[in-house]
């Protein structure tokens, strides 16, 4: 296998591994989302507040992670499709 296929074949999972990364997430903010809707009045709901925008800031920053890797995938694919 040549070092391009080889370079796209690796972005490849990196893209399926920030897609996970990314899908657990929207998980954790919905899971912390539903656990303030039920204990919104027992809690301290900025410090809630605080907690579910630093998981949503990880998946901000995965996804422009992402995006870069997708650039990059599309880069070695137009490489790749030179070579062939």
């Amino acid at each position: 296998m040549n070092t391009l296929q080889s370079k796209y074949e690796t972005l490849l999972k990196e893209e399926r591994l920030l897609a996970d990364k990314i899908e657990s997430c929207e998980e954790c903010v919905e899971a912390i989302l539903e656990y303030i809707a039920k204990k919104a009045d027992t809690i301290h709901v900025l410090t809630a507040e605080e907690i579910v925008s630093a998981v949503h800031a990880i998946g901000k920053d995965l996804r422009t992670e992402l995006l870069h890797v997708k650039l990059e995938r599309s880069i070695v694919s137009n490489k790749l499709s030179g070579v062939r």
